[in-house]
């Protein structure tokens, strides 16, 4: 078995984060529910697209500090690594914001992920090398394939249907409690002790 992971919204959690600079920045009432996507709806229904990239560039550059991982994840990675089980953070992210200041996003993730403890061998003790950051969704799938992934798990469905996402690997749905069209055989995780059932359970 070999499992690979997504990074954002799979492995760190943004809510707070997206909604508290949000009101900060003034581009939402305090009212609006504490959800990233709510705070992207009420940009988007306003034709603010802008606004909303600019804060992504934002929050993953100079704020990415602040973002939380979601419950359970560390833990997750932590006992893959004592159990010799091969475990690969694979994203689609770009280099920099497609909006505003030229954030070096890549390295904010893996300075949020060596803060977090993730490389520190006295902790999680994941290699650097097991971390990689497509700058498309094609190029995520590669690197899924290249690194013989058995079991993927990520929180955007729109992965899972890409035609070059491969057959043979397990998809596991990140924070989702009804099953997407198109994906019949999707395993559904709210959350990660969900997550943890499916793949430690699975390696006995």
């Amino acid at each position: 078995m070999v499992v690979g992971v997504d990074f954002d919204n799979t492995i760190v959690r943004y809510d707070e984060l997206f909604h508290r600079i949000a009101v900060e920045r003034g581009l939402i009432p305090a009212t609006t529910p504490v959800r990233k996507n709510d705070v992207r709806d009420f940009l988007r229904a306003r034709g603010r697209e802008r606004d909303w990239t600019e804060l992504q560039g934002y929050v993953y550059g100079p704020r990415m500090a602040e973002a939380q991982p979601f419950p359970g994840v560390i833990e997750f990675f932590t006992r893959a690594v004592k159990q010799h089980l091969p475990v690969y953070i694979i994203s689609h992210k770009t280099p920099t914001p497609a909006v505003g200041p030229a954030y070096n996003l890549h390295e904010t993730a893996r300075q949020w992920l060596a803060a977090q403890g993730f490389f520190d061998g006295a902790r999680v003790g994941l290699s650097p090398e097991h971390v990689y950051f497509g700058t498309t969704r094609p190029e995520k799938i590669q690197h899924i394939r290249q690194t013989a992934c058995t079991h993927f798990i990520d929180d955007l469905e729109e992965t899972f249907l890409e035609e070059s996402f491969p057959l043979s690997v397990r998809r596991i749905l990140f924070g989702h409690r009804e099953r997407p069209a198109g994906l019949p055989d999707v395993a559904l995780a709210e959350d990660w002790v969900q997550v943890s059932k499916y793949v430690f359970d699975a390696a006995k």
